[in-house]
């Protein structure tokens, strides 16, 4: 337990500092195109004139803004430093990382689209979907996940 924790802090310090501090220049570049990225698929869910660029045109005084803080990669990154001080195969991490990263981008984007239909219906309704209903689904996400990674490293080992 106490490898897997010091681990885990160790690799939250590298991963973060590597993928998601200001003064990364390879930060910088990943989380533009993320943040690119979970924009334009960001759109795919709204109505055709709802987002220009990062921004949500909610009406024409209010906007919802996907910033770096939004793309996806803080609870990604968690979720990998935990993959990476797990006790497994390489492959087995690889593959795991691979899909936690489709798999919370997607749940990215649902929670941006679901802000959006709260923020749809009142203004006020913003920090209830956003800070409690939006980032609820993103740790749910990121725990599931790692437990389907444990149980399923379990069978991999067993067989």
């Amino acid at each position: 337990m106490k490898k897997f924790l010091l681990t885990y802090w160790f690799g939250i310090a590298l991963l973060f500092g590597l993928f998601y501090w200001d003064l990364s220049p390879l930060s910088h570049a990943i989380n533009q195109q993320q943040t690119d990225l979970t924009s334009y698929l960001t759109s795919l869910t709204l109505l055709d004139n709802m987002m220009e660029q990062h921004r949500i045109i909610i009406n024409p005084h209010y906007a919802l803004v996907i910033e770096k803080t939004c793309n996806g990669m803080i609870p990604y990154l968690f979720f990998l430093a935990s993959i990476i001080a797990f006790p497994s195969t390489l492959m087995h991490k690889i593959k795991w990382s691979i899909m936690g990263y489709i798999i919370i981008s997607a749940m990215n984007i649902f929670r941006i689209w679901l802000v959006t239909q709260f923020v749809l219906q009142g203004r006020n309704n913003f920090s209830l979907a956003h800070d409690y209903i939006g980032n609820a689904l993103l740790i749910l996400t990121g725990l599931a996940l790692f437990i389907w990674f444990v149980k399923s490293r379990q069978k991999t080992l067993h067989s």
